[in-house]
């Protein structure tokens, strides 16, 4: 998978997330309120970083976004294990589809290196 290619499906599926975490809750949750904004704010990030060339910058993209997707993933994990999502087996699937997209950074990062980075200053 192309760089920009995950870019681009890490920066919709976050623009989802964010935005039905607006649509789902019932009242005020400051804590799914905040998860929305963050997740808003990394999906415009990667949005934007899609056409940027291979530098320093774009690594540091796939780095937020490999540690951001693997901590939501592991949270998710615990939560299901735990008792505190979903009833069913169906809570699993949520979290697996962070850990997929997690691992998609991780490999898209990894091969986005290229054989001279420009400087950022």
């Amino acid at each position: 998978m192309t760089p920009k290619r995950m870019l681009t499906i890490a920066g919709v599926w976050y623009l989802l997330e964010g935005a039905t975490a607006f649509f789902t809750g019932i009242g005020f949750d400051f804590m799914s309120y905040g998860f929305g904004i963050l997740c808003l704010s990394l999906g415009i990030l990667f949005l934007a970083a899609r056409d940027e060339l291979a530098s320093k910058l774009r690594i540091v993209v796939f780095a937020i976004g490999f540690l951001a997707t693997l901590g939501v993933s592991l949270i998710a994990y615990y939560a299901q294990w735990s008792g505190r999502f979903m009833d069913s087996a169906l809570g699993y699937v949520f979290p697996t589809i962070w850990l997929i997209v997690a691992v998609g950074f991780f490999i898209a990062g990894r091969d986005n290196t290229a054989t001279r980075i420009r400087r950022l200053n």
